[in-house]
């Protein structure tokens, strides 16, 4: 990396640290999966991810538990009480050398909101045993915020989040930072034309025309925060089956999109870290309760501690991803 570029990184890395896990469950406050007055529901996740790389055919099964409850799919003004949690567990297994093995990761989200509050905790862990101790294989965190702005189409959320892992940013004793207090900035916008969602400096998600058949879902995200690397994009053209005045509503689709990716794991016995890194094109089926994405991976490569070890050159990968809702 250049010189210049990665001390412009390191000097902007405390403000993009701080919305790291709340892209993914602000996704609910314009897109949800239940209707304003409907039944809270438990939701069982099961999924299956298979890549193909030059030396490596990696398998990812994936199961978890969910519940949901409140209003959803409504104005930001008609937001009184809404909760999610979830947690999903996910099993690698890597058949050659360097990485040959069985690698585990876990995540869990608490989101709720009552009426202009907003509470939320999370937790990941990603290593070669399920729970395997240590700064580098997990990360955790507890923030709360309150909507100062609120109309119908638009949401603003100030307030704080104290997460605690290895962020990558050394203490002048040579040790990592383990606690890292943070501001939470949240701002959600839901029009005819555009809807989005975006955690400042962090993380942006957005639709292009989302009340149309075919329409453009982009998102920018930062992972690891240790170089510039970890910054994510993708972008999908997506083509709905169904309009808005159909009866089934907007309940399947298909696309295309663009986007780099990475996995990441802690290896307990070295305490070192391993990544991969993939960028892909793909095409990608969407019925609501069943996703089923395939990709061409046209270049990947395999870093420890942030340094590249080796090009796994081209590759492919195929993702099934289902959900069963279960009324309470």
């Amino acid at each position: 990396m250049d010189d210049r570029a990665d001390l412009l990184y390191r000097l902007i890395l405390p403000v993009l640290l701080f919305c790291r896990f709340t892209l993914g469950v602000f996704a609910y406050e314009a897109n949800g999966l239940t209707e304003n007055g409907s039944p809270s529901m438990f939701l069982v996740n099961l999924g299956y991810d298979f890549m193909r790389m030059d030396g490596q055919a990696v398998r990812s099964p994936s199961a978890g538990i969910g519940f949901l409850a409140g209003e959803h799919n409504v104005p930001f003004t008609q937001v009184g009480r809404r909760f999610f949690c979830q947690v999903l567990y996910r099993h690698f297994f890597f058949p050659k050398e360097p990485w040959h093995g069985r690698f585990h990761q876990i995540d869990a989200v608490f989101y709720g909101r009552i009426s202009r509050q907003l509470f939320l905790f999370y937790f990941e862990s990603a290593a070669d045993r399920p729970i395997a101790g240590g700064l580098g294989s997990f990360e955790t965190g507890f923030g709360w915020g309150y909507e100062v702005l609120r109309r119908p189409q638009i949401s603003l959320i100030l307030g704080a989040l104290l997460s605690v892992g290895d962020f990558g940013i050394a203490l002048p004793s040579g040790a990592v930072l383990p606690v890292l207090p943070l501001p939470l900035v949240r701002l959600g916008i839901d029009t005819q034309w555009l809807a989005l969602s975006l955690n400042l400096f962090r993380d942006i998600e957005f639709t292009i025309a989302p009340k149309e058949r075919i329409r453009l879902t982009g998102d920018m995200r930062m992972d690891g925060f240790r170089d510039i690397g970890g910054m994510f994009l993708e972008a999908t053209l997506w083509y709905r089956l169904f309009g808005a005045d159909s009866r089934l509503g907007d309940i399947a689709g298909i696309g295309v999109g663009i986007g780099n990716d990475a996995t990441r794991f802690y290896i307990s016995r070295d305490a070192t870290e391993f990544e991969m890194r993939r960028t892909s094109v793909f095409a990608v089926a969407d019925f609501s309760l069943l996703s089923i994405r395939a990709g061409w991976i046209f270049s990947s490569s395999h870093l420890l501690d942030g340094k590249t070890v080796n090009d796994q050159g081209r590759g492919f990968y195929v993702s099934v991803q289902g959900m069963v809702p279960i009324l309470r």
